[in-house]
């Protein structure tokens, strides 16, 4: 009997452990992304996780690491919605062959989905933060960061402006273009409090996320020299 209690404990030991971690990835990443890391303290985060300090120690070994495994979390988090609209958008371009009414379909889709996942989902909105923060002061994690998230999503992204404009994917002006389109989509959510305050609202319902949406597409179709959805031949 005593050895089966054992048995049973083990299993909600680990279930608390896993949970404790989780609490503590949560609250440093929203931590980090408001206040920057050099101005989080483990202790900190230990109280914004209702967590023992010893865990942080304990599960990520110190802060730095902490840090890292947010950034992964990060790229985890992202993969279910980022790693098939990069396979989207590759077989999209190969398959529309030059043919602008497709290319424009395809990039309305992806930035439609980019834009609704950015602006509506509450997690993402302090993870784009957070992204925006290390780009702007790199830390020691983030050519794993441009490794396994920038680089595959830019690549994709400037294959369907080099199929539009007819220069190649690797062009200084496409990747310039790449780099223009996706900022704007991530500033949109990082700077979500200058937008409310510029437009009077005071959150991004559905309703005005599909405002935003229908706004912003077409301009970005413009920028890369596609036509609107429905215009021109098929």
């Amino acid at each position: 009997m005593e050895g089966m209690t054992t048995e049973m404990a083990r299993p909600n030991r680990r279930a608390d452990g896993q949970a404790s971690r989780a609490r503590i990835l949560e609250a440093a990443g929203k931590l980090f992304a408001e206040h920057s890391f050099s101005s989080v303290s483990t202790r900190r985060i230990a109280k914004a996780a209702g967590a023992n300090l010893s865990a942080i120690g304990y599960h990520f070994g110190g802060k730095d690491e902490l840090y890292g495994a947010v950034l992964r979390q990060l790229v985890d988090d992202t993969e279910p919605m980022i790693g098939p609209a990069i396979a989207g958008l590759d077989a999209g371009v190969a398959a529309a062959a030059g043919d602008r009414q497709k290319l424009a379909r395809l990039m309305t889709q992806f930035l439609g989905g980019l834009l609704g996942s950015i602006l509506g989902n509450e997690r993402m909105r302090w993870q784009i933060a957070l992204m925006l923060r290390e780009f702007h002061q790199p830390s020691s994690w983030f050519p794993m960061l441009l490794a396994e998230r920038i680089h595959p999503l830019h690549n994709a992204v400037a294959g369907l402006i080099g199929a539009a404009s007819g220069r190649p994917a690797e062009a200084p002006e496409t990747r310039l273009m790449t780099a223009a389109l996706i900022g704007q989509c991530m500033v949109l959510g990082a700077a979500r409090r200058v937008v409310w305050a510029r437009l009077d609202w005071d959150e991004y319902t559905p309703e005005r996320i599909d405002f935003v949406i229908a706004t912003i597409v077409p301009a970005a179709l413009a920028m890369v020299g596609l036509p609107a959805v429905g215009e021109g031949p098929e």
